[in-house]
């Protein structure tokens, strides 16, 4: 069954990220459930090559919030979001801003992004202020609007409503891309966790919001007025989103770009590693929708991967492409896409993300990919290594280390953030890896200076684990934020809202004449299916404000 909306974010949407399980990842989150997923013109932006070609036209204005109303909207939207978000300082002014951009294959698209602006008497809310850039999650849904803040109708609207507590409402600048693919994109398919696209798109939406923002105040716009860019940048995302962030930190990085700080969360940063991971039977929650979102993606960039869509997906799930304009759990009840099953079951593999008959992926397809993938192993699941292998065969295993982003080393202060116990987007392989790799590169080159902290900010089983839950990388630990009890504080809320979401659910099945096994099973569930789209992102985002803070106050 997929779980009824609750009051986190919306856990029967998919706010994730690709494809694979950690081999510790209790088996519980791997068996129980499904998914929980009008008119100047600006010269702005930059794409291919910096070349300079993205017009746009004047932003929208879509709403605006008093301060106590963001605190409103925010407490009806995610009450788990609420509880460790401050009161806002600051009203919010929302915009919708468009922009010209590419897709996978280099053909030239438009998209959207919210841009989020502090109102207010107060100092936090006026002058220079700095700008935070946004990197959402997996949607299936074409609809997905950043702008649509304090909307829970639509697809993004719990998650607009947080950030823009979180951020805008605590006195930045907000840019949250919706990407190409959604909203009034005219591109038919979304290029998915494509690295080289997403991270250019991202850094078009951030000239186009800065360069608006001028052109706004020139002419005496109201809603522009009384803030300015500081030129200080910080960089966030969440699960796709955090796969994106990283992307775009390492292009800005390579382009000489400041970016004050960056705090990926969550993100399937070991592409190359989690696709194999998946493919030879660990399968993640959410795998059916990430799957024809990332193969379309990435297909779509050099038309390698399959002849035709029946080479990779079975018959009666090729005609399905996202996003669309219904939701995950619409495509299953229209048989569109199975519920969890990416592979076909056989006597030696059946369980979560099996099937005899409804399953995703054709067989053959498979077999070419595991035969190449034990040929030449990963070296993280070959325990040979970190790093990616050189010379993988098969089309789609090229690709995916093509936008793995294992070897990216951050030279801003960098948060990168999760949970351990995650079914969607492993912990141990992504953000595992990517701590072992900034660690040997600390170690073995001390003339690069590293300041990154990696926080798991689920501490209910640290006895279960050899991992520390928090790791300071290079000058870390001498950050203001690493000395005060936040980190153990954060930990702490965790850890009591994953006991209050099981209580609840084990106390309903109880009062409902269910028996102590169904309330133990139910709490279980109720656990898992908010854990990477409810507990850790509201956990995460918690702990990025506070990181950012520290770089923002102090400098």
């Amino acid at each position: 069954m997929i779980p009824s909306k609750n009051n986190t974010n919306s856990a029967t949407r998919i706010h994730s990220t690709s494809f694979i399980h950690s081999t510790n990842t209790p088996i519980m989150t791997r068996c129980l459930l499904s998914v929980a997923i009008a008119s100047s013109l600006l010269l702005v932006g930059c794409n291919d090559d910096n070349d300079k070609i993205t017009y746009t036209n004047a932003p929208q204005h879509i709403a605006s919030f008093t301060a106590s109303e963001i605190d409103q909207e925010l407490q009806e939207a995610s009450a788990i979001g609420k509880a460790v978000t401050p009161d806002a300082v600051c009203g919010v002014t929302v915009e919708k801003i468009s922009y010209q951009t590419k897709g996978s294959g280099g053909e030239a698209t438009n998209a959207t992004a919210a841009l989020m602006l502090p109102t207010g008497e107060s100092k936090d809310c006026q002058g220079d202020r700095p700008v935070l850039l946004h990197a959402h999650g997996t949607a299936t849904e074409k609809s997905y609007d950043f702008t649509q803040v304090g909307n829970t109708d639509n697809p993004a609207g719990a998650r607009a409503t947080l950030m823009a507590a979180n951020f805008a409402a605590q006195g930045y600048i907000v840019v949250a891309p919706n990407y190409a693919g959604y909203d009034t994109s005219t591109l038919d398919y979304h290029p998915y966790l494509n690295a080289k696209q997403q991270s250019e798109e991202m850094v078009t939406a951030l000239d186009t919001a800065r360069s608006l923002i001028k052109q706004q105040q020139s002419v005496n716009n109201t809603n522009y007025i009384n803030v300015k860019d500081s030129g200080k940048l910080f960089l966030t995302g969440y699960s796709q989103g955090g796969h994106v962030a990283m992307a775009t930190a390492q292009l800005l990085q390579d382009q000489n770009k400041v970016v004050t700080a960056i705090a990926p969360s969550s993100g399937p940063y070991a592409l190359a590693a989690f696709g194999d991971a998946i493919v030879s039977g660990n399968v993640n929650v959410g795998a059916t929708a990430f799957v024809p979102l990332l193969a379309r993606s990435l297909q779509n960039v050099d038309g390698k991967i399959y002849r035709n869509p029946t080479e990779i997906f079975t018959d009666q799930y090729a005609g399905t492409k996202l996003p669309t304009t219904s939701s995950f759990e619409d495509l299953i009840r229209a048989g569109k896409l199975p519920q969890t099953a990416l592979f076909e079951a056989n006597t030696n593999e059946t369980g979560f993300g099996f099937d005899t008959q409804n399953y995703l992926i054709q067989t053959s397809f498979r077999a070419a990919y595991l035969a190449d993938a034990q040929a030449n192993p990963d070296n993280l699941l070959a325990d040979t290594g970190l790093l990616p292998e050189q010379n993988p065969q098969n089309e789609l295993r090229k690709a995916l280390k093509a936008n793995d982003l294992r070897g990216y080393t951050p030279k801003m202060p960098t948060l990168i953030c999760g949970g351990n116990q995650d079914p969607t987007v492993f912990y141990d392989l992504n953000t595992g890896a990517m701590a072992g790799i900034l660690q040997q590169v600390s170690a073995s080159s001390p003339t690069v200076k590293l300041n990154v902290t990696v926080l798991d900010v689920d501490a209910t089983n640290d006895e279960d684990r050899v991992q520390n839950t928090v790791t300071s990388i290079g000058s870390a630990m001498s950050n203001p934020w690493m000395l005060t009890s936040a980190i153990p504080d954060i930990q702490t809320k965790f850890a009591g809202t994953v006991q209050l979401i099981g209580k609840n659910a084990y106390d309903q099945t109880i009062n409902s004449g269910g028996t102590v096994a169904e309330a133990q099973y139910a709490a279980q569930v109720a656990i898992a299916s908010t854990y990477h789209a409810g507990l850790v992102s509201t956990a995460c985002i918690n702990a990025t404000r506070q990181f950012f803070d520290q770089e923002f106050k102090s400098i």
